[in-house]
């Protein structure tokens, strides 16, 4: 059987300061906002030379294309749509992750809300490059809940007369306000008192006499 060849040194040492860079500055923007970081504080963050860090990306703007393109997208997916293909029911998956990301997330972490939202709210209305790819990761959230919900319709757990893109796009807009109402409020009690309208919702598009737990 053939190896695969193996990466070049310098090529996994860009890849690793790259991914360096990357997750510091999701950290930052999540916590502190795009606008309000600058590119000194990330350089000092990351530890590294400005030459190294500009090599990477050579303005913020940039760099905060790539956060949204390779850290926020990635973890939509891993978060909220790839643990569903291990549910015979989809829905019952839906909950729990609601469950595990927002009602189990600790006060601390909640109370700055969710890294897309917040990036919607703040960057979407003054730039279109951040607006065509936060848009893009919204639909893949959308696109993602959708195929389950598909999937769950052919096995019998949704009702047929539902539409599942028109459902799906409701749970993306319920966790999304969710988590904004959570960082408003500074209440995280309440994400209980939402887990459970969220499972109304659901029982109310199940096949009748679906329960979830």
């Amino acid at each position: 059987m053939k190896k695969a060849a193996k990466q070049p040194a310098k090529t996994r040492d860009l890849q690793k300061t790259r991914e360096r860079i990357l997750y510091t500055a999701f950290k930052k923007f999540f916590m502190y906002g795009f606008q309000a970081t600058s590119m000194d504080e990330l350089v000092k963050e990351t530890d590294l030379s400005k030459g190294a860090f500009y090599h990477q990306f050579p303005t913020k703007f940039l760099l905060g294309y790539a956060v949204v393109e390779e850290v926020i997208r990635p973890l939509i997916l891993d978060r909220w749509i790839l643990p569903l293909r291990d549910y015979e029911n989809p829905l019952q998956g839906i909950l729990d992750l609601m469950q595990m990301h927002i009602c189990d997330t600790k006060p601390e972490l909640l109370r700055y809300g969710c890294p897309l939202n917040n990036f919607m709210q703040e960057m979407s209305p003054v730039d279109g490059g951040f607006r065509t790819r936060l848009r893009s990761a919204l639909r893949l959230w959308v696109k993602g809940l959708e195929k389950e919900l598909l999937r769950a319709k052919e096995i019998g757990f949704v009702r047929k007369d539902v539409n599942a893109k028109e459902a799906a796009s409701f749970i993306v807009m319920f966790h999304e306000g969710v988590y904004g109402f959570l960082k408003g409020s500074g209440n995280p009690e309440l994400s209980l008192f939402f887990r459970e309208k969220m499972k109304s919702y659901l029982e109310s598009i199940s096949k009748e006499g679906t329960l979830l737990a």
